[in-house]
């Protein structure tokens, strides 16, 4: 499926969204079951913004680190002094991303830095790492006209004794594996990114059940925001990690659209995600089923995914198929230790609110069973399932998978 082709302009979608918005996406309160909880009023309270970002530092030494990425965002590029110009036709300073990246490495500096990048399809493999902050832009509000795209999937084939990229390394393995599937990987803090694509448009029809997970961008850096920007893919389109499980990492993605079939936004970072489209694409062969999100959050720590004032959609949908909002990933490498030495489940934290539904969404069951473990869903008991490796039972907690206030088709009632 070649989704880079596709050229659904932005400034449209965020017309959608913002007349959605203004009519209210806010529904009633519904009524709480246990396929399909929903928040009680006070402890929706305690579910916003400021609360996901108001601490950075280690999960079990949280400091006070309020961060407002409304206030301190990127705003108006048309203002912005670009450090540096990209320009596929040679017309800037560099002709590739990556080149720019080179640059900034080698200059080092902990300034932000900004790069225009003009429009142009970018066909490469993108690694930031240990940079300066950087915030990459384009000046038009149709996204579409900034592509930057691979067509690399996990089991790509490489030479065994080759790194896959400087951000992942792989060294003696004959794959690229997920993480090193990515178009863009965003390791540096304080990436940003505005008026934009990036897109994985590897094509599964050849090798339609295995290794077909292919990320488009993969960010493992605090304080990242995303604005007007459009995320392509299938499967695993976009992962949002830390650095490593004993770390905040804080994550905004705003007036966005992102699009995908099975766990296409997955991962353990701290993230909101405000007025963003969440596009469900449901005619590939081979693709297990329909899962938006795959939350992988150590269940030490009380926050994870945040979405409002958003929008669920899906492609035309022949078939009728119903999909999931998501599923817990129960990451076999995810587990936390603690000081204590207690060690907590890859548990992943969720909470929709103030956002619309479509039918596409199984409105009586909602949430699937855990990726990895099929542990099925549970939103008020705890559950013992094979897990590690060797696997061993292993006790999970109940879900933390929720809903508030949403309206729609598919939302609760």
């Amino acid at each position: 499926m070649k989704t880079y082709q596709k050229t659904l302009s932005l400034a449209v979608l965020s017309a959608l969204l913002l007349g959605a918005c203004a009519t209210s996406l806010e529904g009633p309160l519904a009524t709480s079951t246990a396929k399909r909880p929903q928040l009680a009023v006070d402890k929706a309270a305690g579910q916003t913004m400021a609360a996901y970002f108001a601490k950075g530092g280690l999960i079990e030494e949280p400091s006070n680190d309020p961060w407002d990425p409304l206030t301190n965002g990127i705003g108006d590029v048309a203002k912005l002094k670009p450090t540096y110009i990209v320009a596929a036709d040679g017309s800037g300073t560099h002709k590739t991303i990556q080149s720019v990246v080179d640059t900034l490495t080698a200059k080092g500096g902990s300034e932000r830095v900004y790069v225009l990048v003009k429009p142009g399809t970018y066909r490469e493999q993108i690694c930031l790492k240990e940079t300066a902050p950087v915030t990459f832009y384009g000046l038009d509000g149709d996204a579409s006209k900034v592509l930057i795209v691979s067509n690399l999937a996990s089991g790509s084939k490489k030479d065994k004794e080759a790194t896959a990229n400087a951000c992942e390394g792989r060294k003696g393995a004959d794959t690229y594996g997920t993480s090193g599937s990515s178009t863009f990987l965003a390791y540096s803090d304080g990436f940003q990114a505005k008026n934009l694509t990036i897109s994985n448009d590897y094509d599964e029809r050849p090798n339609p059940k295995s290794g077909t997970q292919a990320v488009a961008l993969n960010t493992r850096g605090d304080k990242v925001i995303l604005d007007n920007v459009r995320l392509l893919g299938n499967q695993d389109t976009l992962m949002v990690k830390s650095k490593d499980r004993a770390t905040i990492n804080r994550v905004f993605i705003t007036n966005s659209y992102i699009e995908g079939d099975v766990d296409f936004i997955f991962g353990h970072a701290v993230t909101v995600f405000d007025k963003v489209e969440f596009k469900s694409l449901t005619d590939r062969e081979g693709a297990e089923g329909g899962f938006v999100f795959a939350p992988s959050h150590p269940d030490i720590y009380p926050f994870g995914y945040l979405v409002t004032n958003s929008k669920f959609t899906s492609d035309a949908n022949k078939e009728g198929k119903k999909i999931s909002l998501g599923r817990a990933w129960d990451d076999s490498s995810g587990t936390y230790k603690a000081k204590d030495g207690k060690v907590h489940m890859p548990n992943g934290m969720l909470v929709i609110r103030s956002s619309w539904i479509g039918a596409h969404i199984d409105a009586e069951s909602p949430w699937n069973k855990a990726a990895t473990t099929s542990r099925p869903f549970d939103s008020e008991k705890a559950q013992t399932v094979q897990f590690g490796n060797p696997k061993v039972n292993t006790a999970f907690p109940a879900n933390r998978l929720f809903e508030f206030r949403n309206s729609g088709p598919g939302a609760a009632k």
